[in-house]
């Protein structure tokens, strides 16, 4: 059996003793039914990773104690980010998912001008909530050892004037390069941009081209939003990182 993993956010040492918190105990010992004495592995986001073990268990909390630690470093050599144009709850959650598994470090969601989904000043707090939620699950599920940043969502407009250092790439249908077609000595970090349900405006490529963002394709098939994410995102990772 896979030893489960949990995102605790406060620091940890070796020989520490404390309570799980509520969310980590309601999937560990509600949900897993964990035992006393049975193990577990634990990780704050800032690398390597924590083996611990339960040392009681009652109905409303257990503890554990922390017995080693291990280095381990999952993390890819290729920097990304994804900037995604916000698109229907369900497959947004899929894109992000999909995004940290495959090694994802910063995610930058966007307003687009076909953005079927708005998001209020009043809804940014809680869409935020809950986007991290899905990256923290993400990570204790693939084995990453530090938290990809959710930033607050911003108009495409406003990324584009946003100072990035490395190769910013957009996804677009048409006769654009594939990425295996990329130089093998393009800058990094990548930022790949990835458009809503209804794709960018042309307006709007012709925009992020004027900027000097890189437009490629896919090739001739006109994928979903969360499908062309995680495509892009695994050709990314093996033709510049770790895959």
């Amino acid at each position: 059996m896979r030893i489960p993993r949990f995102y605790i956010t406060e620091p940890l040492m070796v020989g520490q003793a404390f309570s799980l918190p509520d969310s980590s105990f309601r999937h560990a010992i509600q949900v897993l039914r964990l035992n006393a004495d049975e193990p577990l592995i634990l990780f704050n986001g800032t690398g390597g990773e924590y083996q611990a073990r339960i040392t009681s268990v009652s109905k409303r909390a257990a503890s554990a104690l922390i017995e080693s630690f291990s280095p381990l470093d999952t993390e890819s050599p290729l920097h990304l980010t994804l900037a995604i144009a916000v698109i229907k709850p369900d497959k947004m959650d899929f894109a992000l998912q999909k995004a940290v598994e495959l090694g994802v470090n910063t995610i930058q969601p966007l307003i687009t001008h076909r953005s079927v989904v708005r998001i209020g000043k009043e809804q940014v707090d809680k869409k935020l909530q809950h986007w991290e939620g899905i990256v923290v699950a993400a990570c204790e599920q693939s084995g990453r050892t530090r938290m990809p940043n959710v930033q607050a969502p911003l108009t495409l407009e406003r990324w584009l004037e946003t100072p990035f250092v490395g190769t910013r790439i957009i996804l677009a249908p048409g006769d654009f390069p594939r990425i295996n077609a990329l130089p093998a000595d393009l800058p990094t970090p990548i930022a790949l941009l990835i458009g809503p349900e209804g794709g960018f405006t042309d307006a709007e490529v012709e925009t992020c081209v004027q900027a000097g963002v890189i437009p490629v394709s896919l090739g001739p098939r006109i994928l979903r939003a969360e499908t062309a994410s995680s495509a892009a995102l695994a050709l990314l990772q093996h033709r510049f990182g770790d895959l």
